[in-house]
């Protein structure tokens, strides 16, 4: 069995090579939106239908986006109180209480959980990770509704989300028994395979050090509340309740994980802190494989 280590090592340089590609001008930062809308479309669609379609779903799997919003209400009231406490303005306090709540636990949890609980790991991981679109179509209403912008389109972007219609119709197949042939399986399999390299490559093209200097101390304290706070509270009340098994450490590793992508495109779309979302971002993730090894270092 592979050491925590040798785990966190394989998509880190895989991160590290999209950013040696960017470095040497063979790939460009821009491209990382091409290989996310790839990811998105196609090969996460793919790879969720695959493995859900044809699963034995569990009550504690149904369970697990109930504990991911949880952590982020939570999580959201700690950098609300943070914020309040430097006497910071509205748009930075809205633009950490994001940073704080959303977690990247598809585009960096999937392949995470993949890699440390297999199959069955990342079945778990896409239950969690239900819970990322609907706080995203939350944080949108609040945001139009505080600093101005069009409410179909939130509702749009999420209805959208074929990741979220792929859980949804392989859900339907794995309920009735549905069955799509050899061609469309090895078809989807294939698809399905490129999804953590496409997802990897793409976070090294975003990673860029020059923002890591744009407000250090806040993109710090959102780290410890992501990475360590998060996982360690979500644990005490998983354990409270004596929920247990794969599903109580998906859902740890899954809480340890740094803040979505999702986060800069709400930054962007309402008028906020852009450079601080990206310091956050930035941060976050590359402290996040540092932490990650320690939480699968404790699971495992």
């Amino acid at each position: 069995m592979p050491t925590p280590v040798e785990i966190i090592l394989v998509p880190t340089l895989m991160i590290v090579l999209g950013y040696v590609l960017k470095r040497q001008n063979i790939l460009k930062s821009r491209d990382s939106n091409v290989l996310s809308r790839i990811v998105l479309t196609v090969s996460l669609p793919s790879l969720v239908f695959v493995n859900l379609s044809t699963a034995n779903i569990s009550t504690d799997m149904l369970l697990l986006p109930f504990a991911a919003f949880s952590i982020s209400a939570i999580c959201m009231v700690i950098s609300f109180l943070f914020c309040k406490s430097r006497g910071y303005s509205k748009v930075k306090t809205w633009t950490i209480m994001i940073a704080c709540a959303m977690m990247n636990t598809g585009f960096l949890g999937f392949p995470i959980s993949l890699g440390v609980f297999g199959n069955e790991g990342f079945l778990n991981a896409i239950f969690f990770d239900l819970e990322t679109t609907l706080i995203f179509v939350i944080f949108g209403m609040v945001l139009v509704s505080i600093f101005g912008g069009n409410r179909k389109e939130v509702l749009k972007q999420a209805v959208g989300f074929v990741p979220l219609w792929a859980v949804i119709i392989a859900l339907l197949f794995n309920i009735f028994h549905l069955q799509y042939g050899y061609v469309i399986e090895t078809t989807l399999n294939y698809l399905g395979q490129s999804t953590i390299p496409l997802i990897m490559i793409s976070l090294g093209l975003t990673l860029d050090f020059k923002e890591i200097k744009h407000s250090f101390t806040d993109s710090l304290f959102v780290a410890f509340v992501k990475l360590i706070l998060a996982p360690i509270i979500i644990f005490l009340i998983l354990n409270a309740i004596n929920f247990g098994g794969l599903s109580f450490k998906v859902a740890i590793l899954e809480a340890g994980m740094a803040t979505a992508m999702n986060a800069l495109v709400l930054a962007i779309t309402y008028d906020l802190d852009t450079k601080l979302m990206s310091s956050i971002i930035f941060t976050n993730t590359v402290l996040s494989l540092i932490t990650l090894t320690g939480i699968i270092t404790l699971l495992v």
